[in-house]
């Protein structure tokens, strides 16, 4: 069963469209939301987490409307982009606070609290004041405020940014566990690499529009289909013409070039999947060592790119 539903959903506001005809399912286990400022993104976490209804369509989250289903909400852990702390409190009172608040006693709250920010690696911060927490502290708390309550759900927005790779390494390290153990967890970011090796599920949108959707291979069956470079350096220089002139009489090379100054020939091919199952036969048949062979297309980066017809990333 799917945790999270948008169906036909567009959101306008006024005049201006938010989101537009978006039809996605998000399932358990981690989906990366991936699109530039002003693509749609915060727009989509809005109305899963009940704070704006859709102007056309249907959300569902766990079977019930969230917008109308206050209790839903509670089932949610956000983590939002922006801070929003008690500054003069400790970590350790910022976090009992919300708990306290859901009718958790004084104790109950602190015991909580305590466990959640110790799992979060905060145990010798907890009870610093805020205003003396680094960037990445800051992000480690938001989170374990969200987590405190076991939610069922997490929708987290740049939950990386500010952070050290220390700190994003353990915050995706307990992402990977919640997802192991059912858990939906919706993740806006704009750092690419880390969407890519982290999600299950990766949605692609722009001006509002969804690109692409679908598991990290086909996204990157998607990006087989999208024409790319591949670098390739011979062992020996002398090679760099035989293969050039050799790759020219496959029908799936659309253009080569020789960089002299890199000693590699840069190969422009229709389709990667056949180039990387093709090139081997290729060199053992004309007898080239290979040094190394790099794409510097091969990124979700670059398929985002070539999608919004060469916009660059924000």
């Amino acid at each position: 069963m799917s945790e999270i539903i948008l169906e036909n959903v567009t959101k306008n506001y006024g005049k201006v469209q938010g989101i537009s005809d978006i039809t996605v399912e998000i399932k358990p286990g981690l989906t990366g939301i991936l699109g530039p400022n002003g693509a749609g993104k915060s727009t989509m976490m809005k109305m899963v987490l009940g704070l704006s209804r859709p102007s056309i369509g249907r959300v569902s989250v766990m079977g019930e409307d969230p917008f109308t289903n206050w209790r839903q909400r509670n089932k949610i852990g956000f983590v939002p982009e922006y801070d929003c702390f008690y500054e003069h409190m400790s970590g350790l009172e910022y976090v009992a606070y919300f708990l306290q608040m859901h009718n958790y006693t004084l104790e109950k709250s602190n015991d909580m609290a305590r466990a959640s920010l110790t799992d979060l690696g905060l145990e010798e911060a907890m009870d610093r004041k805020i205003r003396t927490y680094s960037r990445g502290m800051r992000q480690k708390t938001k989170v374990a405020r969200a987590s405190v309550f076991n939610p069922d759900i997490f929708v987290l927005d740049e939950p990386f940014q500010g952070a050290d790779p220390t700190t994003r390494h353990h915050l995706m390290t307990k992402m990977k566990e919640w997802a192991n153990e059912g858990k939906t967890i919706m993740i806006s970011s704009h750092i690419l690499h880390d969407i890519e090796n982290l999600t299950d599920q990766i949605i692609l949108i722009n001006n509002g529009r969804m690109l692409a959707s679908g598991n990290r291979h086909e996204i990157r069956n998607l990006m087989d289909n999208i024409p790319r470079q591949v670098h390739v350096s011979p062992i020996n220089n002398n090679d760099l013409r035989k293969l050039a002139k050799r790759m020219m009489d496959e029908s799936w090379v659309r253009a080569t070039r020789i960089d002299k100054e890199n000693n590699e020939l840069i190969i422009e091919t229709d389709s990667a999947k056949t180039f990387y199952l093709e090139l081997p036969k290729i060199i053992k048949k004309e007898k080239i060592k290979i040094n190394k062979i790099n794409s510097k297309d091969d990124s979700l980066d670059s398929l985002y790119t070539k999608l919004v017809g060469g916009a660059q990333w924000k």
